[in-house]
């Protein structure tokens, strides 16, 4: 029976995959998930997306104002290129779809 989103969350993420789930909880602050749905639990010999989720995990504990930092240059690296008038529209398509690698979906407030 799921009781809570978190049990949502968890029904309903695909297997072999590694999650890090970052919800908002408002302007200022978050909560980081991890998941590992692979089923292949190994520590002795992980595979690089393991070690890659692992990495991701440390840099938030250990360096986190430098994400933080990460994040604003390349927001604002987008919004120049955006904004320059010197730059064809295809230009800036595609420099903009370069960096920017964040699917965004809008399941709308019922989903």
């Amino acid at each position: 029976m799921v009781k809570d989103s978190s049990d949502i969350e968890k029904h309903t993420l695909l297997p072999d995959r590694y999650y890090v789930i970052l919800t908002k909880v408002n302007q200022e602050e978050f909560t980081l998930t991890a998941y590992d749905t692979t089923g292949k639990f190994d520590d002795k010999n992980p595979c690089s997306a393991a070690v890659a989720q692992e990495g991701i995990l440390e840099l938030f504990d250990v360096d986190f104002k430098t994400i933080l930092e990460a994040g604003i240059a390349r927001i604002e690296y987008r919004k120049s290129i955006d904004e320059d008038e010197r730059f064809s529209e295809e230009l800036k398509d595609k420099a903009i779809k370069t960096l920017d690698n964040v699917v965004k979906l809008d399941f709308g407030k019922k989903q």
